[in-house]
């Protein structure tokens, strides 16, 4: 009861400042674009309450299934998962654990932290449908093989008006058809949160966890490597340094085979990200790329920057 009155003041309030309810005390946090965070905590319980945006994905329900595939699992990498309801309130809500510990929106900084987090990789990706009861979908963003890759790729680009395709963009394009892409059998299926955002990552006390599961699900574990090295966070990252990460986490869940997989996503992905980026660019100013946290002031230039960065690496890579 206390709970779904809680639920309630956040559904109508939508508190931007501290305040009180049902006995806990609330806290607004800082979270992505598609939701609405608040900490929420009383003598018994500190609970992270989280109203998603309503789309196809599903995203609380795909986040409760994660978290409970976890549990199931024997891994305390993620929150327990406490509530979930679709269709109670005019946004989907997950109640779960809050979790206590340092985070980071900036790559991992030595070799501890890298090690760090492939360590967590190495556990995450040992969950399989063999071992966990629930019935998870898919993850948002996966790929098995590269021409599975370059048919997202399209997808993606089907999104964007043709009269909106930037100059850069056929030749990348093209070299994408030209090239012979390596191919393989069916990989490994394995949980992945496929968000790879470091701010997701809390270092606590005994070891790595994540939050953040809105998109996950089933997919190829050798993708969200590939996922991780082109997201827009860790462009600061050096090429040599991705060389280590590939090696260290390829001895890590001893699959030799996961390299050439790494290597082939993580090409096409540049090139994903370049139609990304030029969606953004057409979308946002449009107020079609719809969210529920207003764009920074400086949202276009960093966008144009970034699309710029991706257009370079495309055409090296591919």
């Amino acid at each position: 009861m206390m709970l779904r009155t809680l639920l309630d003041h956040l559904a109508d309030r939508k508190p931007t400042q501290a305040d009180q309810q049902a006995g806990y005390c609330i806290q607004p946090l800082v979270g992505g674009h598609n939701n609405l965070l608040y900490r929420a905590t009383n003598h018994d319980h500190d609970l992270v309450v989280k109203f998603t945006i309503r789309d196809t994905r599903d995203r609380a329900g795909r986040e409760f299934e994660a978290l409970t595939a976890l549990q199931e699992a024997g891994l305390s990498i993620a929150p327990v998962p406490i509530y979930m309801d679709r269709d109670g309130y005019a946004l989907p809500v997950i109640v779960q654990s809050y979790l206590e510990g340092a985070v980071s929106a900036e790559p991992c900084a030595d070799d501890e932290e890298w090690n760090d987090l492939i360590t967590y990789y190495a556990m995450l990706h040992s969950v399989n449908p063999d071992n966990v009861q629930t019935s998870l979908r898919g993850a948002v963003l996966s790929m098995y093989s590269a021409e599975q890759a370059k048919l997202t790729l399209y997808e993606q680009l089907a999104r964007l008006p043709a009269n909106e395709h930037p100059p850069e963009l056929g030749a990348i394009l093209a070299s994408v058809e030209q090239r012979r892409w390596p191919t393989w059998r069916t990989p490994p299926i394995r949980l992945s949160r496929s968000d790879p955002n470091p701010s997701n990552f809390v270092r606590c006390m005994r070891g790595w966890k994540s939050v953040d599961w809105e998109n996950s699900g089933w997919g190829d574990p050798a993708f969200e490597i590939a996922d991780m090295m082109t997201h827009p966070a860790y462009m600061s990252v050096t090429a040599e340094r991705w060389e280590w990460v590939i090696a260290a986490y390829c001895r890590a869940v001893g699959d030799p085979n996961a390299e050439v997989r790494i290597r082939t996503y993580y090409a096409l992905m540049l090139a994903w990200w370049v139609v990304r980026f030029a969606r953004y660019l057409y979308e946002l100013p449009r107020g079609v790329d719809r969210r529920l946290v207003t764009l920074a002031p400086d949202w276009h230039e960093t966008t144009q920057q970034k699309y710029t960065h991706y257009v370079q690496l495309a055409r090296q890579q591919i």
